[in-house]
């Protein structure tokens, strides 16, 4: 499958377009939770998350008044002799309450941020987001897509946050500048805080996915149900990584209720497995077209044969013979139109269509080498006008 991102990014895009009309995530995404939760029990999970981002906001603000900490006192120093947090920085940093990281570099800038660098290292490359999965979290975070905080100087940190390049919470500490072109700085989190900070996100994070794939079975099973699920998997992902981080503080993510990326790609493999399209070719030879048409859609993991289908892919061929004066060649033209009808309201989902011609010494040959033209045609660009297609569903209600 290659439209993960292509369906995050046009969900996204469609998203924007609509937020006039729609104030908030919440809103929009209300009638298909409502399908599989109880009221209770949904206002439970609105609570839990709620709760959660009033604690981010009040951590992230510098309010907190659920975290407690006695930050150790910063200092910036110059010359003189060195500090011995410069080789042991939990000399200075409760290693039962601190993470800490010390880094060098020939300014205080870079020092600075290649401390951060060397605090994000300490928790492991498992912790690293795939990129396109960061980018697709982080812009649904910065559209609203994905309710984290109205906050926007919180939600700008999250964003941030989210490729695990940088870490919610860590501070930067002491500074020495040894006064011969190197500049050394210290990087710390504090655990209870950091624990605090990522299990609330997973929280929230949690409440999102809930209402994506809160669906009926109907719903579910239809090719707006698999891009949810996808939706779902990107996200989950991120807190597959935001868990690593809580375990590393010392927490424990066994209450969060995590459920891996791979599951909800799964059940979107599932989805898709179950759909079926039959591909209906008027004017085809030898079934060439529909075969071609058939084999872009088994890619996609869509079934084209069998009974009770949800989709029908109508198309249409007219074929002509063109002549040009002063041409001893015969060119056979074919106009293609192609829908993608959804059965069970008859509506035309989505066109796609296209004009070619090809010529030779007999019409027979002509319309042979056309109807080579016309399969490669399908094989290169259909796969792509699919995915697009697959990819506007989520808010294309």
């Amino acid at each position: 499958m290659q439209i993960d991102c292509i369906i995050i990014n046009k969900f996204l895009e469609i998203f924007q377009k609509k937020a006039k009309k729609m104030r908030n995530f919440a809103i929009l995404i209300s009638f298909f939770a409502i399908s599989l939760l109880s009221n209770s029990l949904y206002a439970q999970y609105s609570y839990n998350a709620d709760e959660a981002v009033r604690r981010l906001n009040a951590a992230l603000g510098g309010n907190s008044t659920d975290v407690r900490s006695n930050l150790p006192t910063v200092k910036v120093t110059s010359g003189g002799t060195q500090p011995g947090w410069v080789d042991d920085p939990y000399s200075i940093y409760n290693r039962s309450q601190y993470i800490a990281a010390v880094s060098s570099a020939p300014n205080r800038s870079q020092a600075e941020a290649k401390a951060l660098s060397a605090l994000v290292a300490i928790f492991g490359q498992s912790i690293r987001s795939d990129f396109a999965m960061a980018n697709l979290y982080t812009e649904a975070v910065f559209r609203g897509v994905v309710s984290v905080s109205e906050n926007s100087v919180i939600s700008d940190r999250i964003i941030t946050a989210a490729s695990m390049d940088n870490l919610i919470g860590a501070e930067i500490g002491n500074i020495w500048d040894s006064g011969r072109g190197t500049v050394y700085a210290a990087a710390f989190m504090d655990k209870v805080k950091t624990i605090s900070i990522y299990s609330d996100m997973i929280i929230i994070n949690n409440r999102n996915i809930d209402l994506l794939t809160g669906m009926s079975d109907v719903q579910k099973n239809s090719l707006d149900g698999y891009a949810r699920y996808k939706v779902a998997a990107s996200i989950a992902g991120i807190n597959t990584n935001y868990a690593a981080v809580v375990s590393q503080a010392g927490g424990s993510v066994s209450s969060l209720n995590l459920k891996s990326a791979d599951y909800y790609n799964l059940e979107a493999v599932n989805i898709i497995r179950n759909i079926t399209v039959v591909v209906n070719v008027m004017n085809d030879r030898a079934n060439r077209i529909q075969d071609a048409f058939a084999g872009v859609l088994s890619a996609e993991g869509l079934r084209t044969r069998g009974n009770n289908s949800a989709y029908t892919l109508n198309v249409i061929l007219n074929l002509s013979e063109v002549t040009f004066p002063g041409n001893n060649l015969k060119f056979c033209r074919i106009e293609a139109s192609v829908n993608l009808i959804e059965n069970a309201t008859r509506a035309s989902l989505f066109p796609f269509s296209f004009s070619e011609r090809a010529g030779h010494s007999t019409y027979i040959n002509a319309e042979e080498a056309a109807f080579r033209i016309v399969e490669r045609i399908i094989a290169e660009k259909y796969p792509g006008v699919l995915r697009e297609y697959l990819a506007s569903l989520i808010l294309n209600n």
